[in-house]
């Protein structure tokens, strides 16, 4: 999505507890994350999903189904760096 124009949608009518989702990862933290947390809302970025969605081929090329954990998450933004 980097270049693309930003999502147009306000955050107006969300209350103080509204958890603002974006399934973009590219930018991890879209405008949209980035006002709802100048808001105080709690955003989620869509590595998540990315990594979910990985599970089943990961799977099948490795013969190993892997957990997504907080670790793999870390581990993913950290660059992926084995050593």
């Amino acid at each position: 999505m980097t270049g693309q124009p930003p999502l147009e949608i306000s955050l107006d009518p969300l209350p103080g507890h509204a958890i603002v989702s974006d399934i973009v990862y590219a930018p991890l933290k879209t405008d949209l994350l980035a006002a709802a947390e100048a808001r105080g809302l709690t955003p989620v970025d869509g590595l998540g999903m990315l990594l979910h969605q990985a599970v089943p081929g990961f799977e099948r090329w490795f013969g190993v189904r892997p957990v997504v954990t907080g670790a793999l998450r870390d581990h993913v933004l950290a660059g992926g760096d084995a050593s």
